[in-house]
């Protein structure tokens, strides 16, 4: 049965894989992600997603690309969400590993530090990273994942007409890189939906004790606390303080997902009602799927990232095969340009963002609105690409 489900997935999701017997040469794909610590929920699921892109391809007997034949060897450096351990990841997929493709890194102040080598070494980049300037000027790196600038004004705008009793928000992020551009484009998208924004909080991602900057909101009496790019598991413990405190306004987390770490670290009964930004449907059955790959390589709960740079990995491996050649990366970037519209786990992707960022290398998904309902991640619509 196994076997069966790997085959038709490989039918499925078809990339033109050659399962013959002929020979095959390295194809070394690298990972920059924060694979430990605060942000790893999302970082592993960079990691998971393109090696199970790899073991699929690599299963299905390699990835063929004109005459020859690749098995695919993923590198994978933990970055730990800081640009000094980034670069260092970075330099030595380059120089040492001799990689051409890069998948990550996962946070901002990693990714505008790795930005110039991706550059000047014409290093294919599919990275997460949230700030506009990642996208700036730039020729061989991609965004696959949408950033809070594509996901936040679908969602405020379905609060705005499903929630109308919500008049004042606060928003809590963390005090890095990603959280500042991050709040920036929350707090512009929910005061141009005419929100009052009463307050805003930045904190750094080793806190736990959140009582100080909870009662600093609270005095403001906000009707929804906006948790921006919190980490999962944080954001968790955040809504349990709150509440333990007294807070008895609503709660949302449109800066990435991960229900399942945030009901973990809340409780069900603290975390219910909660409005989330969902990456992915988890009853799809290509989801269930995924899901099963994850265990692989890392424990469950599999985050949804896994979804956006399991399709960023497929994508690229198309476009090597378009371009004929897994050497020559301009070729390559032509080819990956040029990919979509692409059929993705949950939809068609496409390329864009030329009037934010100058260029079209945003990837374009389906944004789904999730609300917490008895512990569990219940998707209330889907905002389909315009």
């Amino acid at each position: 049965m196994r076997m069966v489900m790997k085959t038709a997935a490989a039918l499925m999701f078809g990339i033109g894989l050659m399962t013959g017997a002929a020979a095959q040469e390295v194809l070394k794909i690298g990972v920059v992600s924060a694979l430990d610590g605060p942000g790893s929920e999302w970082g592993r699921g960079v990691d998971g997603g393109t090696k199970i892109a790899a073991k699929e391809v690599n299963d299905a007997g390699g990835l063929k690309v004109g005459d020859k034949t690749y098995k695919i060897e993923v590198i994978s450096y933990d970055d730990a969400y800081k640009a000094a351990q980034g670069v260092s990841a970075a330099t030595r997929l380059i120089e040492q590993d001799q990689v051409k493709f890069i998948l990550g890194p996962l946070g901002s102040a990693s990714g505008l530090a790795v930005k110039p080598m991706y550059e000047q070494n014409k290093v294919i980049g599919l990275v997460n990273t949230y700030t506009p300037q990642m996208l700036k000027d730039v020729e061989y790196i991609f965004r696959v994942l949408p950033t809070t600038s594509e996901i936040v004004e679908p969602m405020v705008s379905w609060i705005k007409q499903h929630n109308p009793e919500i008049k004042k928000v606060a928003v809590l992020s963390p005090n890095d890189q990603t959280g500042w551009d991050s709040q920036k484009a929350q707090v512009a998208a929910y005061e141009k939906f005419e929100y009052d924004i009463v307050g805003t909080e930045l904190f750094e991602r080793s806190t736990r004790d959140f009582q100080s900057f909870i009662t600093r909101i609270m005095v403001k009496q906000p009707d929804l606390i906006e948790l921006d790019t919190t980490p999962p598991s944080t954001a968790g413990l955040i809504i349990r303080q709150a509440r333990e405190l007294g807070y008895k306004g609503m709660f949302s987390k449109i800066g990435g997902p991960g229900v399942p770490e945030i009901v973990k670290a809340a409780g069900k009964e603290f975390a219910e009602g909660t409005i989330t930004y969902v990456a992915a449907d988890m009853s799809n059955e290509k989801y269930k799927w995924l899901e099963q790959q994850y265990t692989n390589f890392y424990p469950a709960p599999m985050n949804a990232f896994n979804v956006f740079f399991y399709d960023g990995a497929r994508m690229l491996f198309k476009a090597m095969q378009n371009a004929g050649t897994v050497t020559d990366t301009d070729k390559v970037r032509d080819a990956l340009a040029e990919v979509t519209p692409f059929e993705g786990m949950q939809g068609a992707l496409v390329w864009g963002g030329k009037e934010l960022y100058g260029n079209n290398h945003q990837i374009q998904a389906p944004v789904f609105v999730g609300v917490i309902k008895d512990g569990k991640e219940v998707i209330v619509e889907k905002i389909d690409v315009k």
